[in-house]
């Protein structure tokens, strides 16, 4: 496993400000901080399904323990497909045996093939027919399509194989919906051989569909479908799954595909790094986007120091402070619950935030919207001029980007910059590509630009606006009302489904189900009366706010202005929160409902402990779990790997008086108040050697649940407080009210 740079737990607070995180509801005696994600490994996440079940990976390959060995080495990625004219050309390049003479297939015929499959298998097919060789050297015996779903597109490329061969190649259609081609002569002594491709097909499976469980290290979900679905030579959008997962993390959750053995999945996945594949199962239907309960998460923090006092204190003192502190803190919120806000991954990463692109967009800015999305960082964008290029590949997409927007921007070279442009950078590229396709002509199209971003992006943008907006009404509620409901509060209506949906996640902890709006069936809300509010009926964990929209209503009370007074300020986009449709139909906005107080789906728990080694994994991930039950190969570093007398030394520190071997010790007699008091102070000096010897730094394991629509870095600020920003402010103490 490759360590990751060490990532600060949260912004200090002058960010969360900035995106209206201002309050608490639960009171902190002390502010504490550290490292997340040293290692990837050190933040797990695994899903939750619909039947409250959380989701592991148990076995490589089926439940039947017909395993699949997990990846060793790290597997560079090939490409496969290459473009028409190389592919043609080394078919026509192929050497045939002196002999023969290579028969020709028309330029027409081949762009045909290409037209109803791809360049690869039009060229692969000429290479057959020619008596042409593989990558491998290899003479090929037989070439397969990418999946055809389309029968009557099937039908048709049938039919132009036989014209076109003049029948000398031989098609089938497999189940996944592939076709396989093979000489007639060839395929006849295939079958003799009983190694034709249907003879080597499993029986037929109970479902259409195969779900199975996706473990991942340091892969986002759509990166690890792509490459299974190339692995696969299948489609990405054949691969479903509920939701997706954060890259920097060690993470499962389910998936399914259709028309697709257990074996080729096995198989693929095995040959692909940081990426495996088990607990198979046949269904009849495939897993559905929002198909969960919710996530687990296991977050590590490392290095953990109390901050903001003037003394420091001894290492035992500090661990059992913190012990007690973070307690009584995680207690009160399992009980309570806290703000629901919106976390700072879903506001980007980059100097402007997702949602200052949003209120351009929203605003009809879109020369501004489309200037804001490639900005860049004018240094940078001239090392990269200079030659300047970073070796890591990440670090040298991120110049690529800056000097891509620069070239363009400036109008150095408008053209240069598409190319420039990492695929990556999905938005900038749909921009750039718009606007350069043709000429001086498009260069000022910028609606039409932003409609060219993929619509889950867009998307992305325009909540990030809503959630801006949220997290500032949250806030002005708590700070006028609290934990009272009062008059004007809205809840949703008798009978309605509870409205829990957050959208796309940015970077950052897993938030799962982006639903688009139109998909979602609309949840309605209503104001209570003076008479409700005091009835003692309704509790705070009912009241919902609503994210700015044209189908929802607003709180009938000094919120419900406040939305009206926040919006139209100018740093905020002068906007009316009762105007929120647009000509454009995708930059209109129906709103949704979020309940004010996030919950625990299960008790949570923290366990502070002593360390020295960064790299030691104080979780097991569920591959650790796999490697340590065949038989203990394969663990991470320092896993468990202690000594006797250092776990013992260890479990005396933490206050496991169990785990310390007592031994048979004489009965002595009641010791003096002076040998008392002589002991106390030896078992001081004791445990804080021993503390020593066990560790010098301090982590935290925190575990807990969580619905799809809340945010691990949200929780973790109300636990620990915020890190004071240049001024020392923070918002730890008494909670608000």
């Amino acid at each position: 496993m490759t360590d990751q740079p060490h990532y600060a737990v949260r912004s200090g607070a002058s960010h969360s400000r900035s995106i209206g995180i201002t309050k608490r509801a639960t009171p902190l005696t002390l502010t504490w901080t550290g490292d997340q994600r040293v290692r990837f490994s050190d933040f797990q996440v695994n899903e939750i399904g619909k039947d409250g079940k959380v989701v592991h990976l148990r076995y490589l390959g089926s439940a039947d323990g017909q395993a699949v060995p997990p990846p060793q080495e790290p597997v560079e990625d090939s490409k496969e497909k290459t473009k028409s004219e190389q592919t043609i050309d080394k078919a026509k390049d192929a050497d045939p045996p002196k002999e023969e003479k290579q028969p020709e297939v028309a330029a027409e015929d081949v762009a045909v093939l290409a037209g109803l499959t791809s360049d690869k298998f039009a060229a692969d097919l000429v290479l057959l027919y020619q008596g042409g060789s593989g990558a491998d050297g290899e003479k090929l015996t037989s070439v397969t399509s990418d999946p055809v779903d389309d029968k009557s597109k099937r039908g048709q490329i049938h039919g132009e194989v036989r014209r076109i061969f003049k029948s000398t190649l031989e098609t089938n259609t497999e189940d996944s919906g592939a076709i396989v081609a093979v000489k007639v002569s060839s395929r006849k002594g295939r079958r003799r051989n009983n190694r034709g491709p249907r003879d080597q097909r499993e029986e037929k499976p109970a479902g259409e569909f195969l779900h199975f469980t996706l473990y991942k290290d340091n892969r986002d979900t759509m990166d690890a479908v792509n490459q299974i679905a190339r692995a696969l030579r299948i489609k990405p959008q054949s691969v479903c799954y509920a939701g997706t997962k954060d890259r920097r993390a060690s993470t499962a959750q389910r998936c399914s595909v259709r028309y697709v053995r257990q074996r080729a999945l096995a198989g693929a996945s095995s040959k692909l790094w940081g990426i495996a594949t088990g607990d198979y199962e046949y269904r009849e239907q495939p897993l559905h986007l929002g198909e969960l309960l919710g996530n687990e998460f296991v977050i590590v923090i490392k290095n953990c120091k109390i901050i903001g006092e003037t003394t420091e204190r001894p290492l035992l003192e500090t661990l059992e402070a913190l012990k007690t502190h973070a307690q009584t803190a995680l207690d009160r919120m399992a009980d309570q619950g806290w703000i629901n806000y919106f976390g700072h991954q879903r506001f980007g990463t980059y100097q402007v935030g997702t949602h200052e692109v949003g209120k351009l967009i929203i605003g009809g800015k879109w020369e501004e919207a489309v200037m804001a999305l490639l900005s860049y960082d004018a240094e940078i964008a001239s090392k990269v001029a200079d030659g300047e290029v970073p070796q890591e590949a990440m670090k040298r997409d991120m110049y690529a980007r800056h000097h891509a927007c620069m070239l363009f921007k400036t109008g150095q070279d408008p053209e240069k910059a598409v190319k420039l442009m990492p695929s990556r950078f999905a938005a900038e590229t749909c921009i750039l590509r718009h606007l350069t396709r043709l000429g001086k002509a498009s260069l000022n199209d910028f609606s039409g630009a932003l409609t060219h971003i993929t619509r889950g992006l867009r998307s992305m943008y325009l909540h990030a606006y809503q959630s801006h907006v949220w997290n500032n009404a949250a806030s002005r509620r708590w700070e006028l009302h609290g934990d009272k409901v009062v008059k004007g509060d809205l809840v949703i209506v008798e009978g309605e489904a509870a409205p829990l949906v957050a959208g796309q996640d940015q970077d950052g902890d897993d938030i799962v189900n982006p639903v688009e709006d139109e998909d979602e069936a609309s949840v309605r809300a209503r104001p209570l009366t003076e008479d409700e509010a005091a009835s003692g009926r309704y509790t705070i964990h009912d009241v919902v706010l609503p994210s700015p929209g044209y189908d929802v209503v607003y709180p009938d009370n000094e919120i419900g202005d406040f939305y009206k007074d926040f919006m139209a300020r100018e740093e905020n986009g002068g906007l009316d929160p009762h105007n929120m449709r647009r000509i454009r139909r995708e930059f209109s906005l129906p709103g949704r409902y979020r309940k004010l107080m996030g919950r625990f789906l299960a008790p949570p728990s923290i366990d502070f402990r002593l360390y020295d080694d960064e790299a030691e994994q104080m979780h097991p991930t569920d591959m650790d779990a796999i490697k340590a039950a065949r038989g203990g190969g394969g663990k991470r570093p320092r896993d468990g790997d202690a000594k006797d007398d250092a776990a013992r030394k260890r479990a005396k520190v933490n206050g496991d008086a169990d785990a310390v071997d007592k031994g048979d010790e004489p009965v002595a007699e009641a010791p003096s108040q002076q040998q008392q008091a002589s002991e106390e102070e030896d078992k001081m000096q004791q445990g804080e050697d021993e503390a020593t010897q066990a560790g010098s730094k301090i982590a935290a394991v925190v575990k807990f649940q969580l619905g799809s629509s809340a945010y691990a870095t949200v929780v973790l600020r109300e636990l620990m407080g915020d890190l004071p920003d240049e001024s020392g402010q923070t918002t730890s103490g008494e909670a608000d009210a």
